[in-house]
């Protein structure tokens, strides 16, 4: 199984991410979780492969300037056509997988981020985003039944996206919010099972003394991790490990 490199976290996955696996990077607000999104992007363009940051919220030019804040660098990698920042309207789900697609052939990236699944979800229910196949007969009937929103609706059209994000043949990062001391690793509460693995972010307060804050990965599917709680620390140059 060919693997793909993941320098920021080597020591926790010396062997990096199977290519075309799709993990979960969970956690609360100011966590992290975009910049190490990006910095997986980062890895993979020193590898050779293309990347794309997908944005439900925010735009371009915000997120450009949080990395530069953070002393990661970016515009000159966009303008060489080796990364691209693109924004994507969750409104519709069959649009948005469409849209996917089109920005990745174009871009023949093999990393994508997506920012977030979270906010995909919030949409997984509405009546543009039902199952195709409820939409055809919502359509065709003369007296329309109530539309449910259950929960099982709304995993399954988080599975179709995620199915279809998985045939665009690219290593993902999905990026979920979590709230605090939350027992669930994804605020959908589904994609952390359709998903391969499972990356944790979490910060402590401790009073005066500031901030600790840990990763830990939580399932990696087809490859060996290093197990445990991992302190890192978020500054310029983005998440870096606390070396034990």
């Amino acid at each position: 199984m060919p693997f793909v490199p993941f320098q920021h976290l080597k020591t926790i996955l010396p062997d990096g991410i199977p290519a075309g696996n799709q993990v979960l990077i969970s956690g609360p607000p100011g966590s992290g979780k975009t910049i190490l999104a990006m910095q997986f992007l980062l890895d993979g363009i020193k590898n050779g492969e293309n990347g794309v940051y997908f944005i439900l919220e925010s735009n371009k030019e915000a997120l450009v300037e949080q990395m530069a804040s953070m002393g990661i660098e970016i515009g000159k990698l966009i303008k060489d056509g080796k990364l691209d920042i693109i924004t994507l309207d969750p409104t519709d789900i069959y649009v948005l997988l469409d849209d996917m697609e089109q920005h990745v052939r174009r871009m023949d990236a093999k990393r994508i981020a997506l920012d977030s699944i979270s906010i995909l979800s919030v949409y997984s229910a509405t009546y543009r985003n039902l199952p195709e196949d409820l939409i055809a007969f919502l359509e065709k009937t003369k007296y329309t039944p109530p539309i449910s929103t259950s929960s099982s609706v709304k995993s399954q059209m988080i599975y179709t996206a995620m199915s279809r994000m998985r045939r665009l043949n690219c290593t993902a990062a999905l990026i979920s919010e979590l709230p605090r001391s939350s027992k669930w690793f994804s605020r959908d509460t589904v994609s952390e099972f359709f998903c391969d693995g499972i990356i944790l972010l979490e910060y402590h307060v401790l009073g005066p003394a500031g901030v600790t804050r840990t990763l830990s990965v939580v399932k990696m599917r087809g490859t060996g991790f290093a197990e445990g709680v991992h302190e890192f620390k978020l500054g310029k140059g983005g998440v870096k490990l606390v070396k034990a």
